[in-house]
């Protein structure tokens, strides 16, 4: 595990983020969005969960719904995946 740690102007943020290679793509997401991490890794087949990694890194971010219909966004910034729970 390992802490993203992100500063702005003189106050000091600090994000527990966990990190996973999900179908080849380096993903980092907190504890709390797991579930959009599962269904990415284990729910989709690699070719269908490629598609919102793609269009991530093509327009920045990429938004999608897991079958219990929680939404997900999953962002895309120097070489590095986000997945964020909307």
């Amino acid at each position: 595990m390992n802490v993203l740690k992100l500063s702005y102007k003189y106050k000091k943020y600090y994000i527990m983020a966990l990190e996973k290679f999900v179908h080849g793509y380096h993903l980092m997401y907190e504890k709390e969005h797991e579930d959009g991490m599962f269904y990415l890794n284990d729910r989709l087949e690699s070719e269908y969960a490629k598609v919102f990694f793609v269009y991530a890194k093509n327009y920045r971010v990429a938004l999608f719904e897991d079958q219990s219909g929680r939404k997900y966004s999953l962002s895309y910034e120097n070489n590095l995946y986000i997945l964020n729970r909307k």
